[in-house]
């Protein structure tokens, strides 16, 4: 058998990183429709027998109707491949959700919150899913499977967690299947111990840096190949600059060699002009910078100013004697310290 196995697409998620930025929220919505369909066209290309959907496919609380209707358009242009959902704490087989007010095609299975199987070209397909927002369940546990048959398992689930609310599952408990297909985690994992998170299929915010795709794999005789492959055309990615050895501000600029990602620009070092002016150029910039984090510190001698019989510096030593009780406080200090220059 020939498979794919994604997770965590989160269709119509808020985006919380960029939340602000309305068009670039509905930008990576569709960003989001268009991976999902190169994930369909690669499983075309692929001639896979079967998608493991496990888990997030959508946020049942923002989910729009327009979004479900792609999807089941989606998976009505594969009817010769088999698709196994088990839905996970943001998208729960709840009583309003799509998965129920919706028709979905007959080759779409979803699981609920007591353990399904469904075989396949003699292969024994698991899944169990969220029935609520949270989930606490030993049924992986207590399953007893065919050994003498390969077995798959789909689950949204923590593993070898502890929180009673997303589904732990320990990894002994893994152990009787062949491969096991989760999702929950949005970083992919992907090794030889055949317990795979393919990761998120499309970066959600700043807190999910690198690549992320899907799992493309194949099992014969109770042995599994897989491989992870990127999808996601547009990454978050953090860029950190330091800006010491410029005295433009068009130098920062040139310097930031960006392209279609979108960044938080963290700008570190001594600064030789105004952070205003560097800000406003920088949003200028056709580039997706949602968020710049000012480091820097103007070039002033403290201490010397400090020894200074002046109003300057009788303040820039009260000033460092705050400092120095309270280092934790550097930042907002020194932004202190230079306005206040700037004004005297």
């Amino acid at each position: 058998m020939k498979f794919i196995h994604l997770a965590d697409v989160h269709f119509d998620m808020v985006f919380s990183s960029i939340k602000d930025n309305r068009e670039l929220v509905k930008k990576r919505r569709l960003n989001q429709k268009q991976v999902f369909k190169n994930a369909i066209e690669l499983a075309k290309e692929e001639t896979v027998n079967a998608i493991f959907v496990a888990g997030d496919l959508f946020e049942n609380k923002y989910v729009e109707e327009d979004t479900i209707k792609y999807i089941i358009s989606c998976f009505n242009e594969i009817p010769e491949i088999k698709i196994f959902i088990t839905p996970g704490n943001h998208d729960p087989l709840i009583k309003n959700s799509p998965y129920n007010t919706y028709s979905w095609p007959d080759n779409v299975h979803i699981f609920g919150s007591e353990i399904g199987m469904y075989e396949v070209d003699g292969i024994n397909i698991y899944g169990i899913g969220f029935e609520d927002y949270e989930m606490d369940s030993n049924e992986i546990e207590k399953l007893e499977v065919d050994n003498s048959k390969t077995n798959i398992l789909i689950a949204h689930a923590n593993l070898n967690g502890a929180t009673h609310k997303y589904h732990d599952i320990k990894t002994k408990a893994l152990q009787k299947f062949d491969y096991v297909a989760l999702g929950h985690i949005h970083m992919p994992k992907v090794d030889d111990s055949n317990i795979i998170y393919p990761g998120s299929l499309t970066a959600g915010g700043f807190d999910e840096l690198d690549e992320h795709g899907l799992v493309i794999g194949e099992i014969e005789n109770k042995k599994v190949e897989v491989q992870f492959k990127k999808m996601d055309f547009q990454q978050f990615a953090i860029k950190e600059i330091d800006i010491t050895n410029f005295q433009t501000v068009q130098e920062i600029v040139d310097c930031l060699k960006l392209d279609e990602d979108i960044y938080r620009l963290i700008l570190t070092g001594v600064r030789h002009m105004s952070i205003s002016s560097i800000e406003e150029a920088i949003k200028e910039l056709p580039n997706y910078i949602t968020e710049i984090i000012d480091n820097t510190h103007l070039e002033y001698n403290l201490d010397e100013i400090a020894k200074q019989n002046t109003l300057k510096g009788i303040f820039t030593k009260n000033m460092l004697n705050i400092l120095e009780e309270n280092p934790e406080k550097e930042r907002i200090i020194l932004n202190a310290i230079e306005y206040i220059y700037k004004n005297m």
